[in-house]
């Protein structure tokens, strides 16, 4: 499975989204027929900086939502809620990010495993989110990290080549 703050701004014509890296394909089924109703079933995305050798459910809830804590943090005069956990003994900040106004996060499923790097991958929209934990290990999260930057990005793009 493939879970990630990936984005995509719906519209109506949209049926497909292909990324091409160096030398394989990947399809992306977005028609508006898959995306209706997976929003409303909520989807809990903790986006965590490794890499996890599982491919199934996992019981997050019960093993890892339970003893995550908040706190503040009052740095540069402003304060700013940070959340703490931890994973396999490893300690990490983390906080939660809204996906920008006008655009959806969606949770992806690959319908096939590929049997080298160079085959094409087609992959399913199996949950949208408007939010993620995004978790650091060796820092509490800052308007520095990629994933808060990609967000801030999206809302700068638009400023700049959106419509009025």
């Amino acid at each position: 499975m493939v879970v990630g703050p990936y984005m995509h701004e719906p519209d109506a014509d949209c049926q497909h989204y292909r990324a091409q890296p160096a030398n394989m394909a990947v399809n992306i089924d977005l028609n508006q027929e898959t995306l209706k109703g997976k929003l409303s079933e909520g989807c809990d995305v903790q986006f965590v900086p490794c890499k996890i050798e599982h491919d199934g459910e996992a019981e997050v809830e019960k093993f890892f939502n339970t003893y995550v804590r908040e706190e503040k943090n009052d740095e540069e005069g402003k304060e700013e809620k940070v959340l703490k956990g931890t994973l396999r003994g490893y300690p990490l900040s983390g906080c939660v990010i809204d996906v920008p106004k006008g655009y959806t996060g969606i949770v992806l499923k690959e319908t096939r495993p590929t049997l080298n790097s160079e085959e094409s991958r087609t992959m399913r929209v199996i949950s949208q989110f408007k939010q993620f934990t995004y978790w650091n290990w060796d820092r509490e999260p800052s308007r520095g990290d990629k994933y808060q930057q990609a967000m801030d990005w999206a809302e700068i793009a638009d400023v700049i080549h959106g419509s009025e």
